[in-house]
């Protein structure tokens, strides 16, 4: 038992090392611009222990996504009821950026490229539906749930790397009243 321990740990740490060492090459040069030889070497592995672990830098970066969204959703679990509304789910997800700058500098910024604005926004799209889900009225044929969710969601990533690739330049609860003013007008209308 003790050497299994022993060996989760070391895997732990080797992956968190990896991790690190591709946050820090994303934020100086760019996801695009990484190569498994840059994060090997950042990270001071050798190659066979990065393939045991990863198939490669994009397997590497969707891992580190996995593990930012899994202490989001403690966090957001933590933060709201069943109820949450959509600006009460973006409030968290501000806060929890400002916790995690650097990572979500390299994950949704615009040193991160396309991969993960596309997997935030796709994380993002699941909770907003979640959110809007029991308020939206079946009868409202003008606009299609999903087509709400949809700008809902890319307003929130949209503003979110856009503050955080300025270095937050506000708190969380301005971003959030920003977000909401910009939002909260028009689908409250098609609510009603």
């Amino acid at each position: 038992m003790a050497a299994k321990e022993t060996l989760d740990k070391r895997i732990q740490r080797t992956r968190k090392v990896l991790h690190e060492a591709l946050i820090e090459l994303i934020l100086e040069k760019g996801f695009d611009k990484v190569t498994v030889q840059d994060v090997i070497t950042r990270a001071n592995i050798g190659r066979s222990t990065f393939y045991l672990h990863f198939k490669d830098t994009e397997d590497l970066f969707l891992s580190g996504f996995e593990n930012l969204w899994s202490l989001f959703e403690h966090h957001l679990t933590d933060q709201t009821s069943e109820k949450a509304s959509v600006w009460d789910l973006s409030l968290i997800v501000f806060q929890h950026a400002q916790s995690y700058t650097d990572v979500y500098k390299a994950l949704v910024g615009k040193q991160g490229g396309n991969l993960m604005s596309a997997h935030m926004h796709k994380y993002l799209s699941a909770l907003v539906r979640e959110a809007l889900k029991n308020q939206w009225a079946k009868k409202n044929e003008k606009v299609p749930l999903e087509i709400v969710v949809y700008h809902l969601a890319s307003s929130l990533t949209a503003l979110l790397a856009w503050w955080v690739d300025h270095d937050l330049p506000y708190p969380p609860l301005r971003m959030n009243e920003i977000y909401q003013q910009l939002t909260q007008p028009a689908v409250e209308s098609m609510m009603r």
